[in-house]
């Protein structure tokens, strides 16, 4: 009967280390388990496994800080939630994903975090040394399950957020990139008549004679600074964009930024919509895994990518603190639909807040979602009519003068 060199986690999160003879790993998996302990490693005694070190983690050690795509981050949480769902330890399960990884980052990604599971770290300790690819919030989610034992659960969850979230923001990157480009197309050819076809057609009113129309005139002259101007324009709006660039640095322009992102017509509803749902997700999602409330306010408050929003996030977090409900603040702010603050309200008298906050969230999150088609039935007719303006109009004051020089050559 082989003996084996284990490290598991007791009911309290703390790690034990030990060493039992078993027929297989499975019936020590089986044996710790009923002893109320949560595998994370184990290797064969007689081969030494436990004092040498892992093929390739010195190495991998010095790949801390490897940054994945979201979608590869979805993927090997969900290999690691179904292999630990049937039994598998967690340390085989790293070895497992990173034998199979094709890609060079994920396969470093791996390795370290199979590196310091071995060396006794915690799993979410070694996350942690990957922020650029495992946000706080699915961090947390794993600190909390190694302490309750529901590692493959809290994956699971920490994945669907990920995934909703995903979702989301390129359903609201979808939307923003059909007008962008067309505006872009817009001043494209705008400056394209103004800078090559126009002078064309400056030299052949000139020699006619005729009075031109005040169109024309304007469109001529806008011609004449773009042609005998250009280097000027260009720096100009260079300095402009580098200048709208430092202020927006700076707290009081990012906060002017931010502002109108939640209040431009249109848009604005679209971001409210956006900050407000990924939230109240994080929120909901970490206090359902048994995070507390404070760390999950405090979570999404480091996470939200909106000044405005952040501040309700700290208000909340300071009322929580002195004893208020969550929903208190909720209530003060124009952020905050007064619908959702009275469901949140509800959940916090009912002892369900995480429950009815997942679907207040879920129920922001399909609001936004219709935000967003609505958004993008109205924008390809708005566009359409901008561009008609735009390009119709400079055509039309191309061809106003050819109606006065008919009429000054029938005379």
């Amino acid at each position: 009967m082989p003996t084996y060199v284990y490290t598991a986690r007791d009911n309290s999160g703390d790690p034990v280390n030990g060493t039992t003879a078993a027929d297989s790993v499975a019936e020590l998996t089986q044996r710790l388990r009923r002893e109320g302990k949560y595998l994370t490693s184990v290797n064969e005694a007689p081969d030494g496994a436990e004092d040498a070190p892992r093929s390739g983690a010195s190495a991998s050690l010095a790949q801390a800080g490897v940054r994945v795509s979201r979608a590869e981050v979805i993927q090997l949480s969900t290999q690691l939630a179904i292999m630990l769902e049937t039994g598998v330890t967690l340390l085989e399960a790293l070895d497992c994903a990173a034998a199979q990884a094709a890609k060079p980052n994920v396969k470093a990604l791996v390795e370290d975090l199979s590196a310091q599971v071995q060396r006794g770290t915690d799993f979410s300790t070694a996350l942690a040394r990957h922020p650029k690819s495992f946000p706080r919030l699915y961090v947390a989610m794993v600190r909390a399950s190694e302490k309750s034992g529901m590692m493959s659960k809290m994956i699971n969850r920490a994945t669907a957020y990920l995934r909703d979230e995903q979702d989301t923001l390129r359903r609201v990157k979808g939307a923003l990139t059909y007008p962008a480009i067309m505006l872009s197309f817009a001043l494209t050819t705008t400056l394209f008549l103004l800078a090559f076809v126009l002078p064309k057609f400056t030299v052949i009113y000139a020699n006619k004679g005729a009075a031109l129309p005040v169109p024309t005139r304007l469109l001529m002259s806008a011609s004449d600074m773009v042609v005998h101007n250009w280097q000027m324009l260009l720096m100009g709006t260079l300095a402009a964009a580098a200048a709208a660039y430092y202020y927006v640095g700076t707290p009081g322009g990012q906060r002017t930024w931010h502002w109108l992102q939640l209040h431009v017509p249109l848009i604005g509803p679209m971001f409210r919509k956006l900050h407000l749902s990924r939230g109240i997700r994080m929120i909901g999602t970490m206090a359902g895994a048994g995070v507390s409330l404070v760390d999950s306010v405090g979570t999404a408050h480091a996470l939200c990518g909106n000044v405005l929003f952040r501040e309700l996030w700290d208000e909340v977090s300071r009322k929580i603190q002195t004893g208020k409900q969550l929903s208190d603040p909720l209530f003060a702010s124009d952020l905050v639909p007064r619908a959702v603050a009275q469901m949140i309200h509800s959940g916090e008298k009912s002892g369900k807040l995480s429950s009815v906050m997942e679907q207040v969230a879920a129920y922001s999150e399909q609001e936004l979602k219709d935000k967003i088609t609505e958004l993008t039935r109205y924008i390809e007719p708005a566009m359409i009519v901008i561009m008609g303006v735009i390009i119709g109009g400079v055509a039309l004051a191309l061809m106003l003068p050819i109606f006065t020089i008919s009429r000054v050559v029938a005379k």
